[in-house]
């Protein structure tokens, strides 16, 4: 008997090894400095996030959170640009736990309190859904903990008393090598079709302009506040007078359109500029299986309004005033009309208030001088600009770390974990808690 039970072990265990032999496992994505591993739901997450920004854009821009997946991006088929995108953050995810692992950095206890914050914060809206994925909460947990250790990496080299740091004096520097200072009156150009139309509507806002900037002559960068308050008040009433008129011609019966634009100052907008560890596994990451798909996320990962803000334009505290980085936009840029504006404003003397005009504006500006405020505006936005500053250098940074930590992929789960898996079963979860 004894014998027997030693034999049935032995061919249970050779039959264990056979079945272990014939299946991969897709429970971790990567592997790197040696087989410290990567958890499947890390690159699973990474893969939803950049989906769901994908499912976001589409909302925006057509009213629904769909996307073809087989469309162009940047060269390639959303399907495949979606996977590169998340192997790209999921080698960085692994890059930045080693790196600072490696300097004997640790996340404070204040640091840990916000990861668990946001983890819970995702968990309670998105939870369910992330299940169905195949992320567990830990791997989010390990995402927003390598989130954090990005910044203080990033701290760690460029903060003040950093290891390559960047001084106040270096950054006001920078303010003033890089930005233009400006405040404007902006008056749009008539959009009717008809082309009398708008070409008389085009001369009334002319004329308009041309009055604003005979009163603003002689006016100072802080004086000209009063002419964009006073421009503001006239379109103002201009707007209520013509909603006026086009609800007695309502009332009257009588149809007949009554020309009214967007006539509201605009100052330009400003622009601005968020990975991992190993712990518990969820269904897919314990080898259930996997179908995807991506319909609008309504966590927090939706829209990182950093990632979706495109201009180089800031605020300063002047809601009034704006400052332009010029000295970093590309070709591109410059040639829009934006940066035709601010190149146009660069060359112009301080002080001086100067008419422009594009295709769709007819401007009143004046050119502030930036040495009076690049040390205010550098301190009030000493983040951001430290970013503007060293992003592509700390990002070669983390492109050198992944190099050197020889990370290698499980092709099985790259294969296994799709774009159109995430997608599918995005879809098939909103289908079955619609209330349609």
């Amino acid at each position: 008997m004894k014998n027997l039970k030693k034999a049935l072990a032995a061919l249970a265990a050779s039959a264990m090894m056979f079945s272990m032999a014939g299946c991969s496992d897709t429970r971790y994505a990567m592997t790197y400095n040696g087989g410290e591993k990567v958890n499947a739901g890390v690159y699973i997450y990474n893969l939803y996030t950049e989906m769901s920004y994908e499912l976001t854009m589409a909302y925006y821009t057509t009213g629904a959170a769909t996307i073809d997946l087989d469309s162009d991006k940047d060269g390639k088929k959303l399907r495949e640009y979606l996977v590169e995108e998340a192997r790209k953050a999921t080698k960085e995810y692994a890059a930045i736990t080693y790196e600072f692992n490696k300097l004997g950095l640790e996340l404070t206890d204040e640091e840990l309190s916000t990861v668990n914050d946001s983890v819970k914060s995702v968990w309670e809206q998105s939870g369910e859904l992330l299940e169905e994925e195949g992320v567990s909460k830990e791997s989010v947990r390990q995402v927003y903990k390598a989130q954090t250790m990005r910044t203080r990496l990033f701290d760690y080299y460029y903060a003040a008393d950093g290891v390559e740091g960047v001084s106040d004096d270096v950054m006001k520097q920078y303010v003033e090598d890089n930005y233009v200072r400006y405040k404007a009156v902006k008056i749009p150009k008539s959009a009717a079709e008809d082309a009398t139309e708008k070409d008389n509507e085009n001369k009334e806002n002319e004329s308009v302009r041309d009055e604003f900037l005979a009163k603003a002559e002689g006016m100072t960068f802080d004086e000209f506040d009063a002419i964009i308050d006073e421009y503001n008040a006239y379109a103002q009433a201009k707007q209520e007078e013509e909603t006026s008129a086009e609800e007695d011609a309502a009332d009257d019966g009588t149809v007949g359109p009554v020309m009214g634009e967007e006539t509201d100052t605009e100052v330009e907008a400003p622009e601005e500029e968020v990975p991992a560890e190993e712990g518990n596994e969820s269904a897919a990451e314990s080898e259930s299986g996997l179908e995807e798909e991506a319909v609008l996320d309504e966590e927090e990962e939706s829209v990182d309004v950093s990632e979706l803000a495109t201009a180089d334009e800031d605020e300063a505290a002047n809601s009034n005033e704006v400052m332009f980085n010029y000295g970093e936009m590309d070709e591109e840029s410059k040639a829009s009309e934006n940066g035709k504006l601010v190149e146009f404003i660069n060359g112009l003397d301080i002080n001086k208030v100067t008419a422009y005009d594009d295709d769709s504006f007819y401007y009143i500006v004046i050119k502030g001088d930036i040495t009076e405020n690049s040390a205010d505006y550098a301190e009030t936005n000493h983040d951001s600009l430290l970013q503007t500053m060293k992003g592509e250098e700390f990002q070669t940074k983390i492109d050198s770390w992944v190099e050197e930590i020889g990370i290698s992929e499980n092709s099985d789960a790259i294969k296994r974990y799709t774009a159109q898996a995430v997608y599918d079963k995005q879809s098939e979860y909103y289908n079955k808690h619609s209330n349609v």
